[in-house]
This record gives C-alpha cells, sequence and structure tokens, in this order.
C-alpha cells in the first residue's frame, strides 16, 4: 500500500510516509488515488464507445475481449467477424 501511495511522487521516502500519515489516511490517500485512476479509464473507454459500469458485473472478460469489442465498434463488424478475419478465415455475408 505504501509503494502505491508513495509513486504518486508526493513524499521523498517510505519512513516520511509512516512518520506523517495513520493508516486510515493511508487507506484514503490511496482509495481517491484509485477512484480517480477509474473515472480517467471511464472517460477514455466512453470515448471508444465502450460502457465500463455495465462490463463491471462482467469479470470474465479479459484485456483481450474487451480490445475486441471495441475494435468491432469502431470497424463497425461484428467481434464474430474480427475472431475469424484474425485467424485468417473469410466471412461472406449474404
Amino acid at each position: 500500500m505504501e509503494a502505491e501511495v508513495f509513486l504518486q511522487g508526493q513524499w521523498k521516502n517510505f519512513d516520511e510516509i509512516e512518520e506523517n500519515l495513520t493508516l486510515e489516511e493511508l487507506q484514503a490517500i490511496l482509495g481517491a488515488a484509485r477512484d480517480k485512476e477509474y473515472r480517467g479509464q471511464k472517460f477514455t473507454a466512453a470515448l471508444k464507445g465502450i460502457d465500463l459500469d455495465e462490463k463491471m458485473g462482467n469479470n470474465d472478460s479479459s484485456f483481450d475481449d474487451v480490445k475486441r469489442r471495441a475494435e468491432a465498434k469502431l470497424t463497425g463488424v461484428s467481434e464474430e467477424h474480427l475472431e475469424f478475419s484474425s485467424i485468417g478465415i473469410a466471412v461472406e455475408e449474404e
């Protein structure tokens, strides 16, 4: 936990963190930093047409799945079409 807070760059060393912050303060700072990062990622995803709040309930998605969904939306084809094209199978639609 200290390492993650230290990476914010507001303290000189770990001793300074330990001397100046209680565990509750450390947890609050870490929680706020994580929330800020999530909001930034959510905004970036929204620009790409992905709703992260909708996907939060589905923890089975890997990064590749999310990337494929975004690419499918951007190119206007189905996810299955992208999967097939990635392994060299052409899809003909009638």
